[in-house]
């Protein structure tokens, strides 16, 4: 997997399972969080997108999320998600993107995160959103 990201953002971990970059900057930073999951083939990864989706939704209806919908990056269709702005302004605020891939033989669950501080959300929204949409998935 890969991304693009803006200048000044630097990696922060690089393990087979997590990879972590940062922004330029203190507590003021965005990050770009990405986990793996081994899944078992019987894993339902259709299924679980599903309910992912589900999910989001009904948080969307208690105003914790402002944008749930399905995006295809690079062919891998995953449920996209943003939270609502945080009463606390020092409160993380999210950006992820959830699916399913199959990578030398083995089905992997991918949780993509994209977050700052809610104060700091709309200065990062247009990184955030580029890198993630930069996304290149070997599958």
């Amino acid at each position: 997997m890969s991304w693009t990201v803006p200048a000044g953002w630097t990696e922060q971990e690089n393990e087979s399972k997590s990879f972590t970059w940062r922004s330029p900057g203190g507590g003021d930073a965005a990050s770009l969080i990405v986990s793996i999951s081994p899944m078992p083939d019987s894993f339902p990864s259709d299924s679980a997108n599903d309910a992912a989706y589900e999910q989001a939704k009904d948080r969307a209806k208690n105003g914790e999320v402002d944008e749930v919908k399905w995006v295809e990056i690079d062919g891998i269709k995953g449920v996209q998600f943003r939270e609502a702005s945080q009463e606390h302004p020092d409160a993380p605020r999210r950006l992820q993107w959830l699916s399913y891939r199959k990578y030398l033989g083995q089905l992997q669950g991918i949780n993509v995160m994209l977050a700052s501080q809610s104060k700091d959300f709309e200065r990062h929204k247009n990184a955030m959103y580029g890198i993630l949409y930069s996304m290149k998935i070997t599958h």
